[in-house]
C-alpha cells in the first residue's frame, strides 16, 4: 500500500497540493467504509464538501443513504477534522454496449513510461517505488481507456469528463 503522504508530496511539487486535498475523501473511502461497502459503491468526486458515491441501484442509493451520517463521522474522524460535510449516493449503472476491456491491454507510450520513471525515481524504498509505478501506469491506462470512450477534458480544470458537465468545477463543456 502507497503512503498518502508520499501520494500528496508528489501531488503538491506538481502544484496540485489542494486540489489532492479536496479530493482525499474519495480517496481514501474504501479504506474508511471496509471491503465490503467499496466493493458495491465507487467514490466520484468531492465538491463543496460533498462526496459524491456511486451505487448500482435504488435499493444500495436508498439503504447508503440512511447510513450517510455514520459515514461523514467516519470520514471525519479519519482525517481529525470537518473534511466532508455530506455523504450523497447515486445510481450509476454500468454504460450498455460497450465491451468490457482490461487495463493491462492499453499500452503505455515510450514518453508516458519515462514520465513515470522519472517520478518515481526520487523514492527510495524499492517496494514503494514499484507500488507507485504500478499506481501511476494503471492511472494512466485509465486516462488513456476514457479518452477512447469519448471523455473529454473539462477547459478550467482539465478533469476528464464522461458528461458535457464537469462534476468538479460545475462547468459546461463545450
Amino acid at each position: 500500500m502507497i503512503e498518502a503522504s508520499l501520494i500528496e508530496k508528489i501531488f503538491r511539487r506538481h502544484g496540485l497540493g489542494e486540489a489532492y486535498r479536496h479530493q482525499e475523501p474519495a480517496l481514501v473511502w474504501p479504506q474508511v467504509v471496509g471491503a465490503h461497502i467499496a466493493r458495491l459503491t465507487k467514490p466520484l468526486y468531492v465538491q463543496n464538501g460533498v462526496l459524491v458515491v456511486a451505487v448500482t441501484s435504488h435499493v444500495f442509493q436508498h439503504e447508503f443513504h440512511l447510513m450517510r451520517a455514520e459515514f461523514r463521522k467516519k470520514l471525519n474522524e479519519h482525517f481529525g477534522e470537518e473534511r466532508v460535510r455530506d455523504v450523497r449516493f447515486v445510481v450509476e449503472s454500468p454504460p450498455k454496449g460497450e465491451p468490457p476491456f482490461s487495463l493491462e491491454q492499453i499500452a503505455l507510450t515510450p514518453h508516458e513510461e519515462r514520465e513515470i520513471e522519472q517520478l518515481v525515481g526520487q523514492v527510495e524504498s524499492a517496494e514503494l517505488r514499484e507500488d507507485l509505478k504500478r499506481l501511476m501506469s494503471t492511472a494512466k491506462r485509465i486516462e488513456r481507456a476514457r479518452r477512447q470512450r469519448g471523455w473529454r477534458p473539462c477547459p478550467r480544470c482539465h478533469t476528464l469528463c464522461e458528461r458535457d458537465f464537469c462534476p468538479l468545477c460545475a462547468k459546461e463543456i463545450v
